[in-house]
Formats: structure tokens, sequence, C-alpha cells
């Protein structure tokens, strides 16, 4: 394994325990979850939403120049390299389940390995998919999953 490989793989899943142990040990995370549920009752309990949806656009905005971060040491940076992720971003959340932090790791996970499986070549020098297609590879597990179970393998919202 590539060492720089390592350092985002090490590097993401510390972030994403302290991404849990925030969500569900501190006030303000517990406070996010309970707007999340149910913003009139958090609103009623005395929860001020405004700081709480600052908090989740300050933590978005961390979580986001981490991922890019990691995508610029993994890759060159060019000024259109997000794109190319834009649609397995959504489509993992939408796999692992919408509102589901853990469920995003999931369908990321699922979905990376079904465009690598998709696109090794098993039988042949020919890949059974051409790797151009991994985006293509993501929008149908997408739609076959919001056709077969529209709130995602942990049960995320549905709207």
């Amino acid at each position: 394994m590539n060492p720089k490989h390592l350092v985002i793989l090490l590097s993401s899943v510390g972030i994403a325990i302290a991404l849990h142990f925030f969500l569900s040990k501190t006030h303000i995370g517990k406070a996010m979850r309970a707007i999340s549920d149910d913003p009139d009752l958090a609103r009623i309990t005395g929860i001020r939403s405004e700081y709480v949806i600052r908090w989740t656009w300050a933590i978005g905005a961390a979580l986001a120049i981490a991922a890019g971060v990691f995508i610029g040491i993994n890759t060159k940076i060019h000024p259109h390299m997000g794109w190319d992720l834009l649609l397995p971003l959504f489509a993992a959340a939408i796999l692992g389940g919408i509102g589901r932090p853990l469920g995003a790791i999931v369908g990321g996970l699922v979905l990376g390995l079904t465009q690598e499986i998709a696109t090794y070549p098993f039988f042949s020098d020919v890949p059974l998919v051409a790797p151009s297609y991994k985006n293509a590879i993501a929008f149908v597990v997408m739609i076959a999953m919001l056709v077969w179970r529209p709130s995602g393998l942990l049960k995320g919202r549905v709207f």
C-alpha cells in the first residue's frame, strides 16, 4: 500500500471516529441530532437552532476541506476535479441512508467496491464494464436502491 493512501485511510478513520463521538457525546452534537429528528420539538425545548445551524455549516465545511486535502494528496489538483465525484458521493449517501453518517461510510465502501469489481477484467483482458463508465455504475446502483429500498441500507429518512 502506498504511504499516502495509508495516511488518507488512517486520517479518514480518525475523522469519522471523532465525528461520531462529537455527535453522540457533546451538547452541540445532541442538539444537532435533536434538530435533525424534530426541529419544532427541539426549538420548544430551548435549543437555539440558529446556533446549531452555524455549527453544522462549520463542521460540514471542515469535512469538505479535509476531503479536498485528501483528494489533493491522492491526485493532481485541477479546477474541475470535484465534478467527477458528485454522483458517486450522492449515490453513496442514498445507498447508506440519508441522515446516517455511518450509512454514508458503508454506502461509500459498497459503491466503491461495486465500481471496482464491475471494471475488473475477470475473464479476459477486457473488463466487464469500461472504466470510463464508473459513474454510470454509481447511477445504476443509486436507482436500484431507490426502487428496492428507498430508506437505504441503514434505514435513513424517506422524503
